[in-house]
C-alpha cells in the first residue's frame, strides 16, 4: 500500500486498518528506516502493578491451582482458613 505524507509530514491510514480517531499508536523506526507503526492501549499508572511479569505469573499460578474455591462468609471461617494459610506449603 502506498501512501503519501502531506505538507505537515501527517499520513493518513485507511479505515480498512480499523483505527480510529483518537487510538494510540506506537511508533518504531528500525535500524533499516522502516517504520512499524502497532496500536497499543494505555494502562493508568494505577494499574501498571496488575502487568509486572511477577503479577502475571501469580495470576497465572491461580488459575491453575487445582485447589477448589471456599466462599468465606463469617469471621470464623476467614480464621479458620488463615489457620490453613499459614501451614501451606
Amino acid at each position: 500500500m502506498l501512501i503519501q505524507t502531506d505538507a505537515r509530514h501527517r499520513i493518513t491510514l485507511p479505515p480498512s486498518l480499523g483505527i480510529q480517531p483518537g487510538d494510540a499508536i506506537n511508533l518504531e523506526v528500525l535500524e533499516d528506516g522502516r517504520i512499524i507503526l502497532i496500536p497499543v492501549e494505555a494502562v493508568p499508572k494505577h494499574q501498571m502493578w496488575a502487568w509486572t511479569v511477577e503479577s502475571k505469573d501469580a495470576i497465572t499460578a491461580s488459575l491453575a491451582d487445582p485447589r477448589p474455591s471456599i466462599e468465606v462468609e463469617t469471621p470464623e471461617q476467614v480464621a479458620e482458613l488463615a489457620k490453613r494459610w499459614a501451614n501451606a506449603d
